[in-house]
């Protein structure tokens, strides 16, 4: 059972270190949710898996002048929980936007039993108002 405290701790995490994206279409597949975290400190990174089993690599650390890194990543369902289990926790306007529409892109997933035009114009919308979500800088 994940405490209060970790949910709230892990909040942190992602608004800090990590990230929520939905990835591109491809012909294999019509895109995807990833939430990833990105830390030296491998401590945090062995953290967020010890509860939220995913996909840990590491990062950085290949030129001399870098300290090694590691990145949790967690993908569809698995991101959607993980997300919808930290969503009470989250402070910034604009993280709760990402993890709402994460969460709402991989419900409509579910619920398609077949691949449209409309579902796959559906896909690429919930992909762009991600990437605008995303954008670095100043935003009105």
């Amino acid at each position: 059972m994940i405490t209060e405290t970790e949910l709230s701790f892990a909040a942190g995490l992602l608004e800090g270190e990590g990230s929520v994206r939905i990835n591109r279409a491809t012909k294999r597949n019509l895109g995807h949710l990833v939430c990833s975290v990105t830390n030296t400190d491998r401590e945090l990174i062995d953290w967020l898996q010890g509860r939220w089993p995913a996909y840990m690599k590491p990062v950085g650390g290949l030129r001399s002048d870098q300290r090694p890194a590691w990145a949790w990543c967690i993908a569809a369902r698995k991101a959607a929980a993980f997300l919808s289990e930290i969503r009470p926790f989250v402070v910034t306007t604009r993280m709760k936007k990402r993890i709402a529409l994460a969460v709402e892109f991989q419900q409509q997933k579910s619920k398609c039993s077949r691949v449209s035009d409309e579902y796959r114009c559906d896909q690429w919308i919930y992909y762009v108002q991600m990437r605008e979500l995303n954008l670095r800088g100043v935003h009105a």
